[in-house]
């Protein structure tokens, strides 16, 4: 059996993304498969079927324990200066073990200047293959590469993914407490949210990418079920405007939830609503319906959420000419008027929202 090195450092989306390729390695391609990520993203797989061992960027005697693994290839989903440090560590600096595997390495293509062009222009014929696509290529690009390699004429079989979800942990029964700085007391509300409750993803990388106020009370005035709140202490302020608005409607698990915690909270729902943020991946990936709230950034650049999954909405900016203004975000509206978020009415949010809840 080979065992590969696969590299993917942040963020939570993007680790997410990996998961059924990985698993597909694994499961298609009978691949051993560890995982070398940040601190906290890998958790987000631990107890799924994607990975076989987790290794932690900055953990103790990394360098070591990676090559005492004597790795037959390694993959590399990150692909920048961090990614190719590692290769460089277990791999390039030892040239006679390099040339006796025959370089075996595989770089997903990341189509800088693709993507710089599609935001430039906003012309749809620079639209970006999925980035889950080409994870796929990459990881049958190292198959091939064994294979090409191998006098012994057992080759590995290809993989390919009809599904581009799953390898995530299964479903995990989570408590609410009334208590907000203890969410495991034993005291739990199981929350009259026996009846069903959405996810409100209130966090994001980026504030252009992240759901205001505004459109949030358009959500929340369209569907009257419980929402639980997630996100970091930075969304903590607009969970205590829209708790202080909506009330009871409302869950804060802003600041409580750790990454592993808002994923079941995720898995648990029966709907999810978030911006184009790393949550929203974990939605698709359990199969959560979920609509996704477009900012500043764009499908077309190769990252939505759902790939090929009925379940997930994505609420675009329509005829917007400066959309989109950027590949991944901004602090702030470039030309101050967030009219890409600003500009949704309450009637599409409650349409997309009806058509979600026939769903779940």
């Amino acid at each position: 059996m080979k065992k590969i090195l696969v590299i993917r450092l942040s963020s939570i989306g993007d680790v997410v993304l990996t998961a059924p390729i990985l698993r597909a390695m694994r499961l298609q391609a009978g691949v051993e498969v560890h995982l070398l990520t940040k601190p906290e993203m890998g958790d987000l797989l631990h107890g799924g079927d994607a990975v076989d061992k987790f290794y932690t960027w900055g953990e103790p005697g990394l360098w070591k324990q990676l090559k005492a693994e004597k790795y037959d290839g390694f993959l590399d989903l990150h692909r920048n200066w961090r990614s190719l440090g590692v290769l460089w560590q277990l791999l390039y600096l030892n040239v006679q073990n390099a040339y006796s595997l025959h370089w075996p390495v595989a770089h997903y293509k990341k189509k800088r200047f693709q993507r710089w062009l599609f935001v430039k222009t906003k012309s749809p014929q620079f639209h970006v293959s999925h980035v889950q696509e080409r994870y796929l290529a990459a990881a049958n690009a190292l198959i091939q590469t064994f294979n090409n390699h191998d006098k012994s004429n057992k080759k590995i079989p290809r993989i390919a993914l009809d599904d581009f979800a799953g390898g995530l942990p299964t479903v995990k029964k989570l408590h609410f407490s009334e208590d907000r700085d203890s969410p495991t007391h034993s005291k739990t509300l199981d929350l009259e949210l026996d009846d069903g409750f959405g996810v409100a993803i209130l966090g994001g990388t980026y504030s252009t990418k992240k759901i205001p106020e505004s459109v949030w009370q358009k959500v929340f005035l369209s569907d009257a079920r419980k929402w639980v709140l997630i996100g970091g202490e930075n969304e903590k302020s607009l969970a205590d405007l829209l708790v202080e608005q909506f009330g009871n409607q409302l869950i804060d698990r802003v600041g409580v939830f750790d990454l592993p915690a808002s994923a079941q909270c995720i898995a648990q729902s029966d709907i999810v609503v978030g911006g184009d943020t790393g949550f929203s991946h974990v939605a698709a990936a359990y199969g959560k319906p979920s609509l996704v709230i477009w900012g500043n950034t764009h499908p077309g650049l190769g990252f939505a959420a759902g790939k090929n999954n009925q379940n997930v909405g994505h609420l675009l900016p329509q005829n917007l000419s400066c959309h989109p203004c950027t590949k991944l975000g901004f602090d702030g509206c470039p030309k101050g008027h967030f009219r890409c978020m600003n500009d949704y009415s309450a009637a599409e949010i409650q349409l997309l929202l009806q058509k979600l809840q026939a769903i779940s």
